[in-house]
């Protein structure tokens, strides 16, 4: 029994969607596997910044309170993206001109309003 060319061409359509669904599955399969990895490598715990930044976790916590540094929160875990910690430390960097003149007047600030 021989197949009518609609029957043909659909049957064809039909084998095409198969191997693009097929196809299509691979890619989504490739993808979240690259996005959690990727994912994982960038985000980083207060511990791995510490060791990073060669730190104790106090001063990282510290930091943190007082968004002196970029971090972000899941549940009650402090999260950092790695590329923004290298941001901040090169801005860091930057910015390190120590002037012992603003030191002293913050440390006086800091007495005077004290008593």
């Amino acid at each position: 029994m021989s197949l009518s060319p609609i029957e043909q061409r659909l049957d064809r359509m039909e084998s095409d969607i198969q191997q693009i669904k097929g196809m299509l599955s691979e890619l989504l399969d490739l993808s979240k596997g690259a996005f959690q990895s990727h994912a994982h490598e960038n985000i980083m715990s207060a511990k791995e910044v510490a060791d990073l930044l060669r730190l104790d976790v106090n001063v990282i916590y510290g930091k943190c309170s007082k968004r002196e540094i970029p971090f972000f929160r899941m549940g009650k875990l402090y999260k950092f993206k790695k590329s923004e910690i290298l941001e901040w430390v090169k801005r860091q960097d930057d910015s390190a001109a120590f002037s012992v003149d603003d030191y002293v007047n913050r440390y006086l600030q800091g007495r005077i309003l004290k008593g």
